[in-house]
Parts: structure tokens; sequence; C-alpha cells
């Protein structure tokens, strides 16, 4: 198994560029460690302003790096134009010498839609033909596309410096995205908000969906993420800063009552608790509370992958996140790594 670290692009009472050297820190801790890459995720508009241009910032933070990688979990396709995509990406292949992992999603944030001028209603049908331009750009050849929303013709160069080409993962969790993601991704990579048994009964369909299309179903899990002396500990340092994340989610809608009936139940705020959502979504507590999670959740859907999230907008602090990233490494992810080569 192999694991990610993912990067928040702000923090409360925390300016841009220290939010920004600190994650050039939590970034070489993740190498230290045995983290297989670092990603950000793509959001606009934030109150108080937020690190934007994720592929921008990740050529960045692999300045000065040796092995890890770098990824976007998620870019929101249909804002960009797939040409300046490629573009940047091949770029980014060349400069880390093949250390980067292009994730895509659908997007969902109405007023980001609004302010690119890309029509929220019609984002499924824009982000196929994102992809199907996308995987043109990346082949180098002459292409021309005349489609409903994208108009481009061209050669892009250079030709990938990781053959193929770079990775390509999709996050979804609904079963066109699914099916999306099982013909056109190398990794289908599930939103947070799932809880595990939910994410294996949309594994089953993932799979289902990659047989048919007589592709390899490679899983990852985005989780909220601590390590600590037991769980109740994590709770207390950590606990309250990924709990608001999700009511935040809650709040846009993204939590839904087909994965989880429980939604209609919460009429007010403090009907949204920590135990209601930790359980079989957050990946927290000692090292062996965190291995046997691992092992439950890899056997129920399969993942090969875990892209652990531990700082939230609110905290914890820079200097426990990276005693916690050094800390994963030694508990949890060496002594798997050690298993692995045993067997």
């Amino acid at each position: 198994m192999q694991f990610g670290l993912i990067l928040p692009i702000q923090a409360q009472g925390v300016d841009l560029d220290r939010l920004w050297q600190e994650l050039r820190a939590e970034t070489a801790a993740a190498e230290a460690a045995g983290f297989d890459a670092v990603f950000l995720t793509e959001f606009h508009q934030a109150r108080g302003g937020a690190l934007v241009s994720p592929m921008l910032l990740g050529a960045a933070l692999l300045q000065g790096t040796d092995r890890i990688r770098f990824g976007t979990a998620v870019l929101a396709a249909p804002l960009h134009h797939p040409v300046r995509v490629a573009e940047d990406l091949l770029m980014l292949d060349w400069i880390s010498r093949g250390r980067v992992i292009l994730g895509l999603g659908i997007g969902h944030q109405r007023q980001d839609f609004a302010a690119f001028g890309v029509p929220h209603a019609e984002r499924a049908a824009v982000f196929e033909e994102f992809l199907d331009v996308l995987e043109a750009c990346l082949q180098t050849r002459p292409f021309a596309h005349a489609g409903r929303y994208i108009r481009a013709e061209g050669a892009i160069t250079p030709p990938p410096y990781t053959r193929p080409r770079p990775p390509i993962w999709i996050g979804a969790h609904g079963p066109r995205g699914l099916a999306r993601a099982a013909r056109r991704a190398d990794r289908w990579i599930c939103d947070p908000q799932r809880d595990v048994l939910t994410l294996a009964r949309l594994a089953q369909h993932y799979r289902a969906e990659c047989d048919s299309a007589g592709r390899p179903a490679r899983i990852g899990l985005f989780r909220e993420g601590w390590i600590g002396e037991s769980r109740l500990e994590c709770e207390r340092v950590w606990g309250a800063h990924a709990l608001a994340v999700h009511r935040l989610y809650f709040n846009v809608g993204t939590y839904r009552r087909e994965y989880e009936p429980w939604v209609e139940k919460v009429r007010e705020r403090k009907d949204f608790t920590f135990d209601l959502v930790a359980r079989d979504r957050f990946l927290y507590g000692s090292g062996a509370d965190i291995l046997a999670d691992l092992r439950y959740w890899s056997e129920l859907t399969g993942a090969d992958y875990v892209a652990v999230r531990m700082r939230q907008p609110g905290g914890p602090p820079h200097g426990a996140v990276l005693e916690a990233i050094e800390r994963f490494g030694a508990e949890v992810i060496a002594p798997l790594a050690a298993q692995d080569e045993g067997d």
C-alpha cells in the first residue's frame, strides 16, 4: 500500500506566504517519512484567500526533493482548458522527471463555475470533452476537436517524459462518474465524505465497469487522518478541525441521502457530531489503530492507495503536523513496507 499526503490550501490566522513555506517543509517531511506523493486540492474564492493554481504550486513544491511525487486531488476539470492543462502537465512531467499525477474531478462549487463562465448544469458533458482533448494532446500528434463546448486543433509538444503519459486519476462517487473513471482513468480516487461500507459498494460498481472496459481496477482512498497515542488523544488534538471541514461539506450538500441516510436527522448544528461522521470515515488513532483500520478497509474496498489529509484550515498547527508526518512514516508506512518486502 502507498500513501499520499493532502496539503491544506488555506490556514486560519496564517498568511499565505507563511503557509507556503510550511507546506514546503511538510513536503520535505513527507518525503523523508516515506509518503509517495503530496497533493493539493482546488477551490476558488475562499474567504480570506487560499493557495490556488495547484499545478503551478506543485512545480515549486517538488523543488529540493528527490523522490516524492506531486498530484492534484482533484483539479476541477471543467473550469480549465484542456490544452493549457496538457501543457502544464507535460512541463511538470519533464522538470520533475516523471513525478506528477493529474487528478481530475467534475467540480461542484457553483460560484466557481460562475467565475469561470462554465455552465454548472452541463459540467459532466464539459468534462467528457475535456478528457477527449486532453487525451489527444498527450498523444502529441495532430488533432482537431470541434465539440459543443471546446474547439481546438494542433499538435502539442513535447511528448510526455512518462510513457505513455503521466497517470490520470478521476474522483467520482456516482454511477456515471465511476464508469468514467473505469473507462478513462488509471485510478479511481474516492471523496472523503463516503464511509468505508459505502465505498465498498461503489468499489464493486467501479470494478464491474473496469471489467466491462477491459481495464485494471485501481482504487485510492481520500481520508482525513491523524496519529497519536490513542483515538481519544487524536479527537482532542485534531478532531474539531476535521469535523469543521465536514460540517462545511454537509452545508454545501456533499453529504447525500442516498449514501448517508442520517442526513435528514441533522437539523441543527449540534446534531452533526464527531461520532456521527468519524466512524469508518476518519483514519486516526495510534499506529496500531491505523494499521488495523487499513487492513479492514483494504479488504472491504480493494484500495491500495490512501491519501491522508492531516491538517485542516483550522489546524492542527504546523509543528504538530510535522511530528505527525514523521510518526505516521515510522508507525504505519515503514511496517507496511517491511511486510510487503517479506511477502
